[in-house]
């Protein structure tokens, strides 16, 4: 009896126990069932779970999407919880830190956001329509390299270049224009090569082709963006001229499309070229640039050629020739020279006798360069940036010889050049954009950018990474790395060719005016054999001997235009066997580059 008893009191027990638990099951149940419905129909909470995918923040800025754990391949694959979490740390380390350049965007109507989610901007009390556009973000095995290589088959002798594909939204989802695009750009200045990070440019890319494409534009053709980035943005898609505003890591710009635009047509990297070398029927003929120069024939816009001379009047007698050369291939544009204390005031009237408008400048010091080098003052060559009265310029070094017209020049954006080594541009002849901002910007960062080989080559190359790749032979280098019959054979072939199949000529190693004119004296010194050629030495002494005795007289060259025999006073002339490429050290005092 007491055992059954005892039993029942058990049975009693647990029932009590299995109703509490179930009491307090469906207390927990309603409390969060309010606490929801609290979210869901409070109008400052409630886009949090209303929000569609397009709209969630696919890759924050915040850790610049590092690893692939938690990401799909759309971009910005966040996880919705992973989005969240983010949110929310977003939403902590914002509240009350509104940048004051966001009262610009209060009361607009739409928002195009790149890299960045609608709740990111609510926390900073930046409320408004708003869409997300989504992109495929580019593989983790995509390389700078793939975009900028050191190769590509320009005379199309085995294929048609080409270059691969940065995922791009599809911009015909978005049927209505915005007011603004927002975009969060990853920037890891840690990490090695940062500056050339493909993701880094996509967004880049994906920000610009919203703004030229689905942008609200005013009445002067411009758009409004606003950028979060630790780094600058990049100048090559976002002018310093077109900043309106910066706070912290926030900065705002007035885009012009049509600029934009312009840049946004020409291939994604140096792996094409962005002025063909050939037409539309093939190889057999070759493209008429002329076109491109005609399209502008109405332009009021000032551009010119300029080239700089410092420290000695070393380059005098080829700055001449350049300029002699350069109205030779029938150009009229204007022809600035920048020069500094040391050119003497003889070799100024030789200059503007020769038709360059001169302009004193002060050197700019390359601040890691040894006392008396080479490079200590090549940094002057920022100064082009300060001839703002042009809209274009065409930079030449004063070593190289203009065999056809190079206007068509001007129809290209900052910066197109031709290739170097590796991802490197060559900067004897470029394209650049005057501007003030800019050149601040290249003399405020001399002591933190580093030169890959100490001159401003180097330099140039670490700010502008997203250049435009011109055929090589606009600057058609003077040497035979390879140093093979067939390529001595081709490239003497195109030196002498008539007309010219090139469109200058860049002399590397000892220059023609340091030599005299029977023969290459680059031929005489071991080192220097990769930069002999007696074919373009005399294409070089054609032009001088046509400038007349008086402008002859002026120049001032070497020689003088007398001749030496071979071996005079030398060691005799052996095959051209180079011991170095020479690529990638910095010149010899004499040699230039």
């Amino acid at each position: 009896m007491k055992t059954g008893a005892g039993e029942a009191v058990k049975s009693q027990v647990a029932g009590l126990r299995a109703g509490a638990i179930v009491k307090l099951n469906a207390a927990f149940l309603a409390f969060f069932f309010l606490v929801y419905m609290a979210l869901l129909l409070h109008p400052k909470y409630s886009h949090i779970l209303d929000r569609g995918a397009s709209s969630l923040v696919r890759c924050t800025f915040r850790d610049a999407c590092p690893s692939t754990s938690h990401l799909s391949r759309k971009p910005g694959g966040r996880s919705v919880a992973a989005a969240n979490k983010v949110v929310a740390t977003e939403r902590i380390v914002n509240v009350g830190r509104a940048p004051t350049m966001f009262n610009e965007l209060r009361g607009r109507l739409r928002m195009g956001l790149v890299n960045i989610g609608r709740d990111e901007l609510l926390a900073l009390g930046v409320e408004g329509d708003a869409v997300g556009v989504d992109f495929d973000r580019v593989s983790d095995v995509f390389r700078w390299s793939d975009l900028f290589p050191e190769w590509i088959d320009e005379e199309e002798e085995d294929g048609v270049p080409s270059c691969p594909e940065i995922p791009m939204p599809d911009f015909s989802r978005y049927d209505d224009d915005v007011d603004v695009v927002v975009a969060a750009l990853p920037c890891n200045r840690t990490a090695q090569g940062w500056n050339r990070d493909v993701f880094r440019l996509q967004v880049h890319l994906v920000a610009a082709q919203m703004a030229a494409r689905k942008g609200r534009r005013d009445g002067a053709g411009r758009v409004l963006v606003v950028l979060r980035s630790e780094c600058e943005p990049m100048m090559d898609l976002f002018r310093c001229d077109e900043s309106v505003g910066r706070e912290g890591d926030w900065w705002m710009y007035t885009v012009d499309v049509a600029r934009l635009q312009d840049k946004l047509r020409l291939p994604v990297g140096s792996c094409n070229l962005a002025l063909p070398l050939w037409g539309p029927t093939g190889i057999h003929e070759v493209f008429n640039a002329s076109d491109l120069t005609a399209v502008d024939a109405g332009s009021q816009r000032r551009e010119a050629y300029a080239t700089v001379l410092h420290s000695s009047d070393r380059y005098l007698c080829g700055a001449i020739v350049l300029a002699q050369s350069i109205r030779r291939s029938g150009s009229t544009r204007d022809m600035v020279l920048l020069h500094d204390h040391t050119v003497s005031k003889p070799a100024l009237r030789a200059l503007v006798a020769a038709g360059w408008i001169p302009r004193r400048i002060r050197r700019i010091r390359n601040p890691r360069a040894e006392r008396g080098s080479y490079n200590e003052y090549n940094y002057s060559k920022f100064r082009l940036w300060q001839l703002t009265e042009y809209f274009r310029v065409v930079f030449i070094d004063a070593d190289i010889l203009v065999l056809r017209s190079l206007d068509a020049l001007f129809r290209f954006p900052q910066i197109s050049a031709v290739g170097n080594d590796g991802s490197l541009f060559n900067s004897g002849i470029m394209v650049l954009e005057p501007s003030a901002c800019t050149f601040e910007a290249l003399v405020r960062g001399r002591r933190t950018i580093r030169s890959y080989n100490g001159g401003d080559q180097g330099y140039l190359n670490e700010v502008f990474v997203w250049w435009h790749r011109l055929p090589r032979r606009v600057n058609y280098l003077k040497n035979f790395w390879a140093n093979t019959t067939g390529e001595r054979a081709l490239k003497e072939r195109l030196f002498r060719a008539e007309p010219a199949e090139v469109w200058s000529i860049h002399y590397l190693g000892l220059k023609p005016w340091r030599c005299y004119r029977d023969y290459d004296c680059n031929w005489n010194i071991d080192d220097q054999r990769v930069y002999a050629s007696d074919e373009a030495h005399r294409r070089w002494w054609q032009v001088y001997d046509q400038m007349g005795e008086v402008m002859r007289g002026r120049a001032r060259c070497r020689s003088g235009g007398r001749s030496r025999s071979r071996g005079t006073g030398t060691s005799p002339r052996r095959s051209a066997t180079p011991t170095s490429t020479g690529r990638s050290t910095s010149p010899t005092p004499g040699s230039g580059s």
